[in-house]
């Protein structure tokens, strides 16, 4: 008697994967889970990063920061650093410059204690490379082994200060050639570390410099070559101008800070957009620059900031709140405040947030798929569409191809 077929069902398939994946280290995700992100203190950067305001860089992901020098790359990843630990992240902090010290960390509110803190100095490549897949490489057993990883975080600050075996021994020899191994080297480093950070929820946050293209219309680009574009889920180029304040005194370099532009070149959690924020060197980063785009009249019976007039009627006992003005009328405080008195806590307070959170939100948002099948849908049924002869399919004369 023939023996009867029977099927080798896809969770049969699942079972024997999922034996597999657990030998080898492999992540077979199963849970559906909302992103989680960390802090940056900036709102609108929070939500160039991850369309939220409540965002930030993304906990299980690579991010890089690039720009030139003095743009604040590194102040972003103290910033950072910082909001992990609140999150209960331990920081493993590689610093390829060799440009802060433990001491100075304390005063951006880091905790360098060793139970949380670890930094580590070196600018070879390969190095590092070796360094963190054999880290890597012990985690990922301890896991396979159901134990448990303490959370953390990494920095690698930065990407554009490493150099490769080939670059130091040709230096020591005297040799005076180009380094094509370096870009392969970084390549490698990203490839091989990325998969195993995500794997362990680890995310790495990553700074780079930048240098303008030799084209007729010229580009910025990262330095170290194109692997870091391929790895990171998300890159935000920072360019800078003079911040003036008016409070300048006669020993400030003619500013009072830097002026950030923040274009996101990269971003798989939200739309590609550019912000601005300020950093001052008296008083760091205002975190509500740059919400005022949202406060529009359109908006004020959401959120109750805007450039409008308030005119009561007493005789009819109504009020209306007209657009225009050069002030910004702030409704939970009845007061109207020109834009430099503007970003403060009391006029941003947590309920005004809360009402710009889904306005902000839609706007980084992705169209999803539904709205996308709505969009043609409605562009399908346009009856302007339908009558039009110019799209007239089942014409075939040249009068209505050329008119």
């Amino acid at each position: 008697m023939a023996k009867k077929k029977t099927t080798f069902s896809f969770a049969d398939m699942q079972k024997t994967m999922n034996v597999i994946s657990k030998k080898a280290g492999i992540l077979i995700d199963t849970d559906v889970k909302e992103r989680t992100y960390i802090n940056t203190d900036i709102y609108m950067l929070n939500a160039l990063l991850s369309k939220s305001i409540y965002g930030g860089v993304s906990d299980n992901r690579m991010t890089v920061f690039a720009g030139p020098e003095a743009v604040g790359k590194s102040y972003l990843c103290y910033n950072i650093a910082r909001n992990a630990q609140k999150l209960g992240k331990n920081v493993i902090y590689i610093d390829t410059e060799f440009s802060i010290e433990l001491s100075e960390l304390t005063e951006f509110g880091i905790d360098v204690s060793p139970e949380k803190f670890m930094l580590i100095r070196s600018n070879k490549v390969e190095d590092i490379k070796f360094m963190m897949s054999q880290f890597l490489n012990t985690l990922k057993q301890e896991k396979i082994a159901g134990n448990d990883i303490a959370e953390t975080i990494v920095f690698l600050d930065s990407i554009g200060q490493l150099a490769s075996n080939k670059e130091v021994e040709d230096a020591i020899d005297g040799k005076n050639k180009v380094d094509m191994s370096r870009a392969k080297a970084i390549k490698s480093l990203f490839r091989i570390i990325n998969a195993d950070l995500g794997y362990l929820d680890i995310p790495l946050v990553c700074t780079n410099h930048t240098y303008k293209t030799m084209d007729l219309f010229p580009q910025d680009v990262q330095g170290g070559g194109k692997g870091v574009d391929y790895s990171a889920s998300s890159i935000v180029f920072l360019s800078k101008a003079q911040l003036k304040t008016g409070n300048e005194d006669d020993l400030d370099l003619n500013s009072s800070g830097i002026l950030v532009t923040a274009k996101a070149k990269k971003n798989r959690n939200a739309k590609p957009k550019k912000i601005k924020f300020e950093i001052n060197h008296s008083s760091g980063v205002n975190p509500f620059k740059g919400l005022e785009y949202f406060c529009t009249p359109e908006n004020f019976n959401k959120i109750g900031i805007a450039k409008v007039k308030k005119v009561v009627d007493k005789k009819a006992k109504t009020v209306e709140y007209i657009e225009g003005g050069t002030k910004w009328y702030v409704k939970h405080l009845d007061k109207s405040f020109y834009e430099k008195q503007l970003y403060t806590p009391k006029i941003f307070t947590k309920e005004v947030l809360d009402a710009l959170e889904p306005i902000i939100y839609k706007y980084f948002s992705y169209a999803s798929q539904e709205e996308m099948e709505k969009i043609m849908n409605d562009v399908i049924n346009e009856e302007t569409f339908e009558n039009d002869p110019d799209f007239d399919i089942d014409n075939d004369s040249d009068d209505a191809l050329f008119g």
